[in-house]
């Protein structure tokens, strides 16, 4: 009888170590194959981010020859061939003339402060303390400001975390500026719709906005509508065009002030792709430089960056 009561606790220690035992192996094959299974996805993402990249080259290609094909060297205007969206292949592209926004790179470089302000004070949305903007950004990119604001911009960047300093130097992009003391709250896609760090300092007349144009030469007025009717419908191949078009004088201030900030030529270019592949999606940018020579040479790759990466699953 005592016999059967010890086989039968030994029967029973057995079966507990077993059920341990198949437990502990149950838990480590599911982290093996957990492990394995975000090794996959890792490779799938990592795979589907290089066709993706990938693609986007393949695009920066067709806009190389579009850009080429060019056949209008002395002005651009946005009956070019290479304007605009387009889709090929699943991806999507967009062109655009860096002067057609305003280079904050080359606007503080602008010797009268008034005339900064005057032309931020229009562009930048009502109700924001402009002189404090302008002042952080001139504090951001190395010029002189008043002490106060310094010190104010100096807690603000040591308060951050993690904390950071101004760069002292031009701005490397247009969002760049979104890490200036008091921009922080501007929409990203506004301030890259609006600004550019790259090109001329002369807006392209072809493809500024009308808001832009106003805060530039604020005496244009009323003019400045026949301005934009007839970039739209035919394009300005010479700014003395300009001259028939809105009744303006030759020899007038206003004519000097277009002739000061204004231009129809284009010489960088920024191109935007999107490119989703194998559930990657990829945006892009690259700044272009197109010789004076274009015709001769192809366009010089000068900037690139991701502007985002995301993926299609959650996983």
């Amino acid at each position: 009888m005592l016999l059967n009561k010890s086989n039968e606790k030994s029967k029973g220690v057995v079966l507990v170590l077993v059920l341990v035992i198949f437990m502990a192996l149950s838990g480590l094959t599911l982290m093996t194959i957990e492990v394995s299974s975000r090794g996959a996805v890792a490779a799938s993402r990592m795979r589907g981010e290089y066709e993706a990249h990938f693609a986007a080259e393949e695009i920066l290609y067709l806009v190389y020859q579009r850009l080429r094909d060019d056949k209008t060297p002395f002005s651009d205007s946005s009956k070019e061939s290479w304007v605009g969206a387009w889709e090929s292949d699943g991806s999507s592209y967009i062109v655009t003339p860096c002067n057609a926004k305003v280079n904050l790179n080359e606007l503080s470089k602008v010797s009268d402060p008034k005339k900064i302000f005057s032309i931020m004070e229009r562009i930048l949305p009502g109700g924001v303390d402009t002189n404090r903007l302008l002042g952080s950004l001139g504090n951001w990119v190395g010029k002189r400001v008043n002490p106060v604001l310094q010190k104010m911009d100096r807690f603000y960047y040591a308060s951050q975390y993690p904390s950071y300093a101004p760069s002292k130097s031009e701005l490397k992009t247009p969002e760049e500026v979104l890490l200036v003391s008091g921009w922080r709250e501007f929409d990203p896609t506004w301030i890259g719709d609006t600004f550019t760090v790259w090109g001329s300092e002369k807006l392209n007349i072809n493809f500024v906005s009308r808001e832009t144009l106003l805060a530039y030469i604020p005496k244009l007025g009323l003019k400045v509508d026949k301005i934009i009717y007839w970039r739209d419908t035919r394009g300005f191949t010479d700014l003395s065009q300009v001259l028939s078009v809105a009744g303006i004088q030759s020899d007038s201030n206003l004519y000097r002030d277009m002739l000061s900030y204004l231009t129809v030529r284009s010489s960088y270019f920024e191109v935007l792709v999107t490119s989703e592949v194998t559930g990657c999606k990829v945006i892009k940018r690259y700044i272009l430089s197109r010789p004076e020579n274009f015709q001769d040479q192809l366009p010089k790759l000068v900037f690139q960056n991701d502007v985002s990466v995301t993926f299609t699953d959650n996983r």
